[in-house]
């Protein structure tokens, strides 16, 4: 199955629109035409439960990732499901998605030196993916965010709602106009981590099941730096 580019950025390119909560004071008049000001409004981050400590310390050195799974995507009269994998550490971001027989519909590579998205031997270029997605579609891709919100935790910044199981583990989360949705988490290996996830906006709805997880370098790491007794 061949897509097009035009129809992969449309499919493709998550919007996320930018919340803005910061408080403002107003000056307005009072009956006797004095001005007065309003007090500025105060903003306070989701209280977090002692469970949900727990499972966020436990995840909190999970920083690089593989997984292989399947997305599928609604945004403006479009459709496309189909395979996805995605190789993730602090520097570098390599996915790959796949039509439903297994050809690459298109890849992403993130670096240090910015982002390209190849699809159809054609190439774009941007300094990263929030710049590539806003010249391509006027839209904004909340790249940074969801090697965060794959995991199972907020990113960093402000988080308008949470709402947490009786384990710990995130089961709703709004953050910049997203609001993301954890509907099961994988129990087998060391870190309980999400196997199906959706992502929505007022443009776009976003399915993610993740089939396999792959953090054994991150485990590597932390058998390294775990004293001898």
């Amino acid at each position: 199955m061949r897509v097009s580019l035009r129809t992969f950025l449309k499919v493709y390119g998550v919007s996320a629109l930018t919340v803005l909560l910061s408080g403002c004071a107003n000056l307005h008049l009072d009956q006797q035409g004095s001005p007065t000001t309003q007090p500025q409004a105060v903003i306070q981050q989701p209280i977090i439960p002692i469970e949900a400590e727990h499972h966020l310390a436990s995840i909190s050195a999970i920083n690089d990732f593989k997984i292989n799974g399947r997305i599928g995507v609604q945004a403006q009269g479009y459709g496309l499901s189909g395979p996805i994998k995605w190789e993730h550490n602090q520097d570098n971001d390599e996915i790959g998605i796949f039509s439903p027989l297994g050809n690459k519909v298109a890849e992403i590579v993130k670096t240090s030196e910015g982002v390209t998205l190849t699809t159809e031997g054609k190439t774009l270029k941007a300094q990263d993916t929030g710049s590539l997605t806003e010249l391509t579609l006027g839209w904004r891709l909340p790249f940074d965010h969801l090697s965060d919100w794959i995991i199972g935790r907020p990113a960093k910044g402000l988080v308008s709602q949470t709402a947490w199981d009786e384990k710990g583990q995130l089961s709703k989360l709004t953050q910049d106009g997203w609001e993301v949705s954890y509907m099961q988490y994988q129990t087998e290996s060391q870190h309980a981590l999400p196997n199906k996830i959706n992502l929505r906006n007022n443009k776009m709805n976003v399915r993610l099941v993740i089939e396999n997880w792959d953090v054994s370098q991150q485990n590597k790491a932390e058998t390294s730096t775990t004293p001898l007794p």
